[in-house]
């Protein structure tokens, strides 16, 4: 691969473009990224996403838990060999396959392979979507990592939801597509202010406490390996990202507060070493 012929980034369509807001997407630009990998995004508005996987023959990889196919971000396509692959794990696992050399390791053979036992207190939540386990996979104990750090912070997504950066010309759509899927009776269902919002934060905090646990492990930090990120760290990350871009700008600073800052220091370092906002 040459740089006149980088991999293709479908991203999800937002008014922050350049830059990734939803957690998947996320990950896959920092594993992009940290590879050293040269590539350009093409940006997908929400209501657009079924086709265009339609059209590049990528089949959904997670389903809603009615059973029907939850169509959505992040795909990578490469030109050079003609694959698509559409799911993040998926991805960094291709990326390490096909560019060993470039860039970091996403999954060193050398790793202490500190915190990948983590378990969420979340993990019994049931989902509207049902989480990807990527069960039987290459590094499977990062897509058990992966599937457990998903559901700490999918349990509370419900706090950034009313803020996410819809499209204007297809937020309402969107927005009745997201009220159908999660079984709401509106809207404002998603929309919590008050001493309710207070008390979720509360637990959310709580719920971080084991994973922020294991950030302390290593007091050189900021990764779970202490100076050397894997892809366990932008997995992490992906969802850090989410919630600096979602959350109202005073929770976010609280946010950085919690477990004496790791979670601002993992995020800081990693949008400064790997967050690149190609387009």
């Amino acid at each position: 691969m040459t740089d006149a012929e980088p991999l293709v980034f479908y991203d999800i369509a937002s008014t922050v473009e350049p830059r990734s807001y939803a957690p998947n997407p996320s990950k896959t630009r920092l594993a992009l990224s940290f590879k050293h990998v040269p590539f350009k995004t093409t940006w997908v508005d929400i209501p657009d996403i079924a086709d265009v996987r339609k059209r590049l023959n990528c089949r959904a990889t997670r389903k809603f838990d009615n059973g029907l196919d939850y169509p959505t971000l992040p795909m990578l396509q490469d030109p050079a060999s003609g694959r698509v692959v559409g799911d993040s794990f998926d991805i960094a696992n291709y990326l390490e396959d096909t560019f060993p050399d470039s860039g970091g390791c996403l999954f060193p053979p050398n790793s202490t392979r500190t915190g990948l036992n983590y378990e969420s207190p979340n993990k019994d939540t049931a989902f509207f979507a049902p989480l990807t386990s990527n069960q039987g996979s290459k590094n499977e104990d990062y897509a058990k990592f992966n599937m457990h750090v998903d559901a700490t912070f999918s349990a509370y997504v419900v706090l950034v939801g009313q803020y996410l950066p819809f499209n204007p010309n297809s937020a309402s759509t969107v927005r009745a597509l997201f009220v159908e899927r999660a079984h709401l009776s509106s809207w404002n269902d998603i929309c919590i202010q008050g001493e309710p919002r207070e008390q979720l934060k509360a637990a959310f905090r709580v719920a971080l406490t084991s994973l922020a646990q294991l950030y302390m492990i290593h007091e050189t930090g900021p990764y779970l390996e202490g100076q050397t990120a894997n892809y366990a760290d932008l997995i992490v990350g992906g969802w850090l990202n989410m919630f600096s871009i979602t959350m109202p700008e005073e929770e976010w600073k609280e946010f950085r507060t919690w477990h004496d800052g790791v979670f601002a220091q993992l995020h800081d370092a990693l949008q400064e070493n790997y967050f690149e906002c190609l387009s």
